[in-house]
């Protein structure tokens, strides 16, 4: 039994001197570490695209980067980094030595940056002057309606623009910003929805003022709204005591957006046949044209479906003149009876 305790005692002693020893030796360690540049005049932006992250390699302690790269694992960004210090940078192109001065890990004083043998890290850049624009916003966004309802209007994006910064010869690449795609279906009322805009085609370095769009959508409950006696007008060149329409009056029936339907009266509707058609088309009877006058800001395309009119069509009459003799008997009886 006593061999046993001191068997185990001698292997903790051993492991626990291993630890000790390895604790106390410095070791290397190559990995990827975020490239952060600061300190640029707020007049410049970065126009070139220089790398996010470099390889380097790192020297301390074992228990240091044990916990450095723990740190780097849970992608904790502020562990470790290469910093570039701007202030200084002048317009167009420049080329920056990085060494040991640029690294910096705040958590671990003990874990310095290892000089590459015989070579040196340079990063690239292109300075240029920083300008603001607004860009428009293009929507990746469909939106359908529930069955019984129907999408009255064009969505509207709300801005239609997004302010941008960056350098100059970027931000004139730049046609438009896109928003994620996305599907909303089966809607029943209007609203807005705030939708992700899409920055994967953005040059590096531009700085958008949101990552948001909202987009209105005007949705109606479909309906039909029915106008009487509204008149039908013969239009053209003809004997107005010669032709006639029967009926003269027929009844509309419109189908449409409920909230747009509300707002039509019967003056809103002209029914109109021209005369000739008659003739071009060989036929006694025809189906006017409706003309609807509604508001610059009702979308009629998207917001009217459908117009019925009844009857459908509408005759051309001919009033036939009485002959001369039979005028002039009817005129010689009244003076007899005189």
């Amino acid at each position: 039994m006593g061999n046993i305790i001191i068997k185990i005692s001698a292997l903790v002693f051993g492991i626990a001197l291993w630890f000790l020893v390895i604790s106390q030796k410095d070791f290397q360690l190559s990995m990827e570490v975020p490239l952060n540049f600061v300190k640029l005049h707020e007049n410049m932006a970065i126009a070139s695209k220089p790398p996010h992250t470099l390889q380097i390699t790192v020297e301390g302690k074992s228990w240091d980067l044990i916990r450095l790269r723990h740190q780097m694992q849970k992608d904790n960004q502020n562990v470790v980094a290469m910093v570039v210090d701007l202030q200084n940078v002048e317009l167009g192109g420049t080329r920056i030595h990085l060494d040991a001065k640029n690294f910096v890990a705040p958590g671990f004083p003990d874990v310095s940056f290892v000089e590459p043998d015989n070579q040196l890290i340079f990063v690239d850049l292109e300075i240029d002057t920083r300008i603001v624009r607004n860009v428009p916003i293009k929507s990746n966004v469909n939106f359908n309606a529930a069955q019984g309802y129907l999408l009255a209007d064009e969505p509207k994006i709300l801005p239609e623009e997004l302010k941008v910064s960056g350098a100059r010869n970027a931000l004139t690449r730049i046609i438009d910003i896109p928003t994620d795609s996305i599907n909303f279906d089966t809607l029943r009322s209007s609203g807005e929805f705030v939708v992700p805009l899409n920055f994967s085609s953005l040059p590096a370095f531009v700085s958008p003022s949101d990552s948001t769009v909202k987009i209105a959508v005007n949705i109606q409950k479909m309906n039909n709204k029915t106008f009487k006696n509204v008149p039908v007008n013969l239009i053209g060149f003809f004997d107005r005591k010669t032709y006639s329409l029967d009926p003269e009056t027929v009844s509309v029936e419109i189908t449409g957006g409920e909230q747009v339907l509300d707002s039509i009266d019967a003056k809103d509707i002209e029914l109109v046949l021209e005369f000739n058609r008659f003739a071009i088309e060989d036929a006694d009877s025809l189906a006017p044209t409706v003309k609807l006058t509604l508001p610059a800001s009702v979308n009629r395309d998207m917001s009217i479906k459908a117009f019925q009119v009844k009857p459908e069509k509408v005759r051309l009459n001919k009033i036939e003149a009485k002959p001369a003799a039979a005028e002039n008997t009817e005129e010689a009886v009244q003076e007899a009876v005189k």
